[in-house]
């Protein structure tokens, strides 16, 4: 079994980052009602939010670049419309 010192801080602590999160009280009491309507810890509310929130501004990010692409290659298309 390895030692404490043979064992890397990772392995210790749980991985992520840890940080204190200050919310206005009416905002604390919407996440407890909703953390406890779907049985979760408050924590876990917050993870899965902001996870959510990540997940919305890349398929955003990447429904700009696609919509700027077809704006780029049909260009011409798009001009002649224009002139209707």
């Amino acid at each position: 079994m390895p030692s404490l010192v043979d064992v890397t801080p990772d392995r210790l602590y749980k991985s992520g980052m840890a940080f204190t999160l200050t919310l206005k009280p009416e905002v604390e009491q919407r996440l407890r009602e909703l953390a406890e309507a779907e049985h979760r810890s408050m924590h876990k509310t917050v993870e899965v939010a902001i996870e959510a929130y990540l997940d919305r501004q890349e398929r955003d990010e990447w429904t700009r670049q696609a919509a700027r692409r077809v704006f780029e290659e049909d260009a011409e298309f798009f001009e002649m419309l224009g002139d209707r």
